[in-house]
């Protein structure tokens, strides 16, 4: 038997770390608002996702994207120094190899906002 690749929402996105990063606070939001009988927020979730594609070692891209498959870029990327992910980077596959690891076991998982 196959596992369905569905998270709980059934949401019609690409089921990654990234997709999750947007869609968790506004959920907590809105089950803490319900807890507190407050209406729900106005705080939506556009479908962001972000699919990391390593197109060789040490290179990577990353193809960001919402629910209409619009070019959806998270600003926190210029943190890192990458202006334009539509090339490959190394700070990119640095990312995906070092970074991501350590924010989702050590922050991400935690229940801190990164």
């Amino acid at each position: 038997m196959i596992a369905s690749r569905r998270d709980v929402a059934a949401l019609p996105t690409a089921k990654t770390g990234a997709a999750v990063r947007k869609q968790a606070p506004i959920v907590v939001e809105n089950i803490m608002r319900l807890a507190n009988h407050q209406s729900l927020s106005d705080h939506l979730y556009n479908g962001y996702s972000s699919c990391p594609l390593v197109t060789g070692y040490g290179k990577m891209v990353l193809a960001e994207f919402d629910y209409n498959n619009t070019f959806t870029p998270d600003p926190k990327l210029k943190q890192m120094l990458v202006f334009n992910i539509d090339k490959e980077h190394w700070r990119l596959w640095m990312l995906k190899k070092y970074i991501l690891p350590y924010l989702y076991w050590n922050k991400m998982m935690k229940g801190i906002d990164v």
